[in-house]
């Protein structure tokens, strides 16, 4: 049956060979480009990108790529004429080789470096299809962004394509996933029942020895050999179709449609379906005319295991993740009122409330001031709940004036204005959903408008369950510009997200595309608004698509502290720490606060890798809490560049309850931060040895939160260990700077890339230091 659908399929692409057969390209006259270290080279047969640490060329028919080379510590060649991308149209493979280049353009990037974008035609097998390879080079990192757009003259199945490959021979692979869900997800969870293997941690990593193969649904793969690396990563979310292989001679990144099934949401704790193998399952359809853009990857070398996940993180930061403002943010979903104003999930932040909280909101250095699910009279239509837009069960006085959140701005003088929204949701009794129920996501959402009428009140009932289809979404981005421009809303949390299948408007696919879409160009118009996904469900856009728009919100519980270090400890190096938003100053357990079970120093050092975010009714923590507190807040404020970095972890897993340890670092610049806990481990000090020093330095020392110089030390003593002293359950945190930065040019390039993750912040180099 896939031979007589694939002869089909193929049968048309033959019969638009006509329509696309062209002549062979005329002489092509070289041309190059570049921009500080990154150069390009195009000629008759070959087009290079590269820089000073490395180097990618392809030849031009066949179309494929001709090296992958890591230039430094004496250079090594990883890949060697092999096909870039392999599609599988129809049931049947197509190679990159099936491709022609036809073009290239040369063109530099606005936060430097170059791209080629490279015009493919396909013979063959591939007639009838286009093609558009774009590749970047950068200055210093070693590795290049690949993205492959496709265009169909005829209407094709897409049952899985590669993002990028390369024949690394014989070596060690280990394919990493990268999971949310902390609502139902923990290391010891067993998974929902018949499928095993989406159980367990936030990071799951599957090794074979040497030339052994593996394969399996992740978004990296790390390929070892002679003790370097290469690694690819995809910059896509962690859905069953997301997958990574080596077969003994190739690792590949992409895409296998056919393992999705279903996105059950909040329900993928207890069910969870997908396809157990190829074939089957879902694809999705290339339109006549209609270009079709693959997620990108990224494929890069490591000197070391450590180096690679800083060239990684230095990719992402320099030149991928859109700046945003690493605010200290404090949401309202745990306030609440007596009496009551919320029957389900809804907060109790009222005006009053918050006329409340603002002051000590302001005492602890709070700069984002977030209103959780309740200040909307209906979601769908997202409108303040106020006497022109009552909350529709008229169970409760409306929360806010009519007059667009001046009073609630007017309360919170500095601190910017945030709003919790579940974007593809709306409840049955908004009034967009009786003007347009054309909007609705057919047949999935008629049953939770049911179930949601039924019980209005309880749970997230009083939110509202049921789902917009993509025909939807433009009302909801005009309401989301409206509160931007009129409210003067500078933060938005998304929370609620799963794709469906909507009939008659969208597939699982379409919906999450075009809800993406939303945010980029939400985010392209208003570059100083911040957009954080909530992850605390999987599925929905987290590692890769989430982290590279914005923070994320990972846990909802309130974690004590082995877990709040634990959730850094086991996604670093590969999610930057810094977009992960957990409850500060919490820590909660055996029926005790976490000021009770811990120092409060120990919990804000737990929190500064994080997008630091407090959710606990401020008005419940003692004021001498909170006076100690903000001393951290303050010192992150001054030095938030030493927390936006890459994080590495040391020591022991921090749930193993010993000592436990993170390293803050850019090994360019040579500047970050230590950040060492004991909790119940054993003697009163260890040494911590730190990663990537380099030798031959001298590094000074602050302690935080005070400030004070805490000694100086050389390279010599950092690599070979720190000694910390600590109590039980204690921790100290260092920034560490070079005492002479180590060139005036590089210096220069890495103050760049420090201040990209943090928009419109200083980073604090040296800011506060003797």
């Amino acid at each position: 049956m896939h031979r007589g659908r694939s002869a089909a399929a193929l049968a048309v692409l033959a019969g638009a060979i006509g329509a696309l057969a062209c002549a062979a390209p005329a002489a092509v006259a070289a041309t190059a480009l570049a921009d500080r270290d990154a150069y390009a080279r195009v000629d008759a047969t070959r087009v290079t990108l590269g820089n000073a640490v490395a180097e990618r060329s392809w030849s031009r028919s066949p179309f494929e790529t001709v090296e992958l080379l890591d230039k430094r510590a004496g250079g090594r060649s990883w890949s060697s004429s092999a096909p870039d991308f392999t599609l599988t149209v129809a049931g049947a493979p197509i190679s990159a080789a099936s491709f022609e280049l036809q073009s290239v353009s040369l063109t530099r990037l606005p936060r430097h470096g170059i791209r080629a974008t490279m015009s493919l035609v396909g013979t063959g097998v591939a007639t009838g299809l286009t093609a558009t390879r774009t590749a970047d080079v950068y200055p210093g990192i070693a590795g290049f962004r690949t993205q492959t757009t496709l265009t169909s003259t005829a209407p094709l199945p897409l049952d899985s394509a590669t993002l990028d490959q390369a024949a690394v021979g014989t070596a060690r692979p280990t394919i990493r996933a990268f999971r949310a869900g902390a609502d139902w997800r923990s290391p010891g969870w067993k998974g929902p029942p018949l499928w095993p293997d989406v159980g367990g941690d936030f990071r799951k990593d599957t090794s074979a020895p040497a030339g052994g193969a593996v394969e399996g649904n992740a978004e990296w793969i790390d390929a070892s050999a002679g003790g370097r690396d290469l690694f690819m990563a995809m910059e896509r979310n962690d859905l069953p179709s997301s997958r990574a292989k080596y077969d003994s001679i190739t690792a590949t990144v992409g895409m296998d449609y056919t393992r999705d099934v279903i996105d059950l949401g909040p329900f993928e704790g207890e069910i969870h379906v997908q396809n157990p193998a190829p074939n089957g399952g879902r694809t999705r359809t290339l339109m006549p005319g209609r270009p079709f853009a693959l997620e990108a990857a990224f494929t890069g070398f490591g000197l070391s295991e450590d180096d690679a996940g800083w060239q990684w993180q230095h990719y992402l930061a320099s030149h991928r993740i859109q700046p945003w403002t690493h605010d200290v943010v404090f949401n309202t979903n745990n306030v609440t009122t007596n009496p009551p104003i919320s029957t389900g999930s809804k907060d109790g932040a009222n005006l009053a409330a918050i006329q409340q909280l603002a002051p000590i909101a302001r005492r602890l250095g709070i700069t984002t001031f977030v209103l959780d699910n309740g200040w909307q009279a209906a979601s769908g239509d997202w409108y303040p709940d106020s006497p022109s837009h009552p909350e529709p069960r008229h169970l409760f006085p409306p929360r806010f004036p009519d007059d667009h959140f001046a009073a609630v701005h007017r309360a919170l003088g500095s601190m910017k204005l945030g709003l919790w929204m579940s974007p593809l949701n709306f409840n049955p009794a908004a009034q967009s959903f009786h003007d347009h129920p054309e909007w609705v996501c057919h047949p999935i959402s008629d049953a939770l408008v049911a179930y949601n009428e039924s019980d209005p009140n309880s749970g997230s009932n009083d939110a509202g369950l049921p789902e917009w289809s993509t025909a939807g979404f433009a009302h909801v981005e005009s309401r989301i510009r409206n509160a931007i421009v009129h409210w003067g809303v500078r933060y938005f949390k998304f929370d609620f997200m799963a794709w469906l299948d909507c009939a008659g408007a969208n597939d699982l696919y379409e919906h999450h595309d075009a809800l993406l879409a939303m945010v980029d160009r939400l985010r392209r118009d208003f570059p100083t608004v911040t957009f954080q996904m909530d992850e605390t469900n999987d599925y929905r856009s987290f590692p890769f698509e989430s982290t590279m728009r914005g923070p994320t919100w990972f846990q909802n519980w309130p974690p004590d502290v082995p877990r709040l270090l634990h959730n850094i400890w086991v996604l670093s190096p590969y999610v930057p720490a810094y977009t992960i938003g957990q409850a500060a100053l919490d820590g909660e357990g055996g029926g005790k606060l976490g000021w009770h079970r811990y120092p409060v120093g120990t919990l804000m050092a737990a929190a500064l890798p994080t997008h630091v975010t407090f959710w606990r009714d401020l008005r419940t923590i003692p004021g001498s809490v909170i006076r100690r507190a903000a001393r951290w807040v303050a010192f992150y404020k001054r030095h938030r560049g030493s927390f936006s970095l890459a994080t590495f972890p040391l020591l022991g897993e921090p749930l193993d309850g010993g000592w436990t340890a993170l390293q803050e670092w850019n090994p360019d610049s040579q500047r970050g931060a230590l950040l060492v806990f004991r909790q119940n481990g054993a003697g009163r000090s260890r040494a911590v040895r730190l990663r990537l020093v380099r030798p031959g330095l001298t590094y000074r020392l602050v302690e935080a939160p005070s400030g004070r110089l805490a000694g100086v030390v050389t390279s010599a003593q950092l690599r070979s260990g720190l000694r910390v002293k600590l109590v039980k359950n204690g921790a100290r945190v260092l920034l560490i700077d070079p005492v002479g930065a180590p060139s005036g040019r590089q210096r220069s390039r890495t103050r760049g890339r420090d201040r990209a993750s943090h928009q419109g912040q200083g980073h604090g180099r040296g800011q506060g230091s003797p």
